[in-house]
Order: C-alpha cells, then sequence, then structure tokens
C-alpha cells in the first residue's frame, strides 16, 4: 500500500443539491459552499481506490438558496441555521462495487446537532490530472434529525428529501491530515 495524497474539495465545481417534495410541487434548494478533504490512495493506472480512504465535508446552511425568499428564510428557520450553522458529513469507509467505478460508502453525518450513521452509493471517475469527480444521491426523512416538515401558508413539504451531492476534488500539496478543523469547513 501506498502513501495516501490529501485531496481539498474544488468548491466552485462542487454542489450539494436538497429537492424537497411539496404540496405545490418540488422545490430545490442547493449550494456550492463545499468545503473539505479527502485522503485516499489511487492506483493512477485504473483509477481504483486501493486503501481506505477517509473524508471530511461541510456544507454552510446559509448558503443553501431556492430562488424564492419565503421558502429560503423558512428553510433556515426550520434547521435553525444561526444556532446550527454547518452540516458535516465524515466517511469512515468506501468499497469497490465489482469492476464497476461505483463504491459502498459509510460514515456520519452531523446535521441540526444530531449525528447518524448512514450509508449510501457514490460513483468515482478520474477525469486527469490528479482530479477525481464523486456523485451520489441519499434519500432522508428530517424528522431523524428533529426537524418538523414545514407548512407555510397553502405549502406543506413533506419529510422526504433527497440530496445530491456532486464533489470535484484536487490534490492539495499541505502536508497535514483531513481533521477536525477540515470538517469544520475552517
Amino acid at each position: 500500500m501506498g502513501q495516501p495524497t490529501r485531496f481539498r474539495v474544488v468548491s466552485d465545481r462542487s454542489a450539494l443539491i436538497i429537492e424537497a417534495r411539496s404540496s405545490v410541487g418540488p422545490i430545490s434548494f442547493g449550494t456550492t459552499a463545499v468545503e473539505g478533504c479527502v485522503e485516499a490512495e489511487l492506483d493512477v493506472t485504473t483509477g481504483e481506490l486501493t486503501g481506505s480512504p477517509s473524508a471530511h465535508l461541510s456544507v454552510r446552511l446559509d448558503t443553501l438558496r431556492s430562488g424564492n425568499r419565503v421558502y429560503d428564510a423558512e428553510l433556515l428557520h426550520r434547521v435553525d441555521a444561526r444556532r446550527h450553522p454547518a452540516t458535516s458529513v465524515v466517511l469512515r469507509d468506501a468499497v469497490r462495487l465489482g469492476r464497476s467505478d461505483r463504491y459502498d460508502v459509510s460514515g456520519e453525518l452531523t446535521f441540526h446537532g444530531i449525528t447518524r450513521s448512514i450509508t449510501g452509493t457514490v460513483a468515482l471517475s478520474t477525469p486527469g490530472g490528479g482530479t477525481l469527480l464523486v456523485s451520489g444521491e441519499h434519500v432522508f426523512d428530517m424528522r431523524d434529525y428533529d426537524i418538523a416538515a414545514p407548512s407555510v401558508l397553502m405549502l406543506r413539504i413533506y419529510p422526504d428529501v433527497r440530496v445530491q451531492l456532486q464533489l470535484e476534488v484536487e490534490p492539495d500539496p499541505a502536508p497535514s491530515e483531513c481533521t477536525d478543523h477540515d470538517r469544520a469547513g475552517g
């Protein structure tokens, strides 16, 4: 096994999109304020992860926007963005699925002051230059994080939300490891 490479998230080429269903149709919130780092051993000839990667990601919640100020204000109120300004993900394990570009991943999500174990599947591609592209999605129930499904006037938002994450990471010359400091976005 080789030495892990540290990668940093390229925020302006990464995104988090939250899709909620409501009584008036879908509502999407998005941000490019995704920060963090990934440590992984990568076989440059196959593009395959060869070790057990780790990652610390953070998203500032006050940057989520839908394009509707009423929806945005209600979202920030519901997630209590003043008290819990960021959400974070810590990747603990990734296992390649056969010979595909997909990996089963597991880790912890901290949202609204609550940390829960999560699992899912992501796709990984290596377009060159040491850059990694990671994409995945997961459906969450807001109630698992003590958030009541909002109702505004005649609008009712259902508790299951689809979260899509698109990351571009590039080699980071910094010699330090991924730390809690990185996870906090700082």
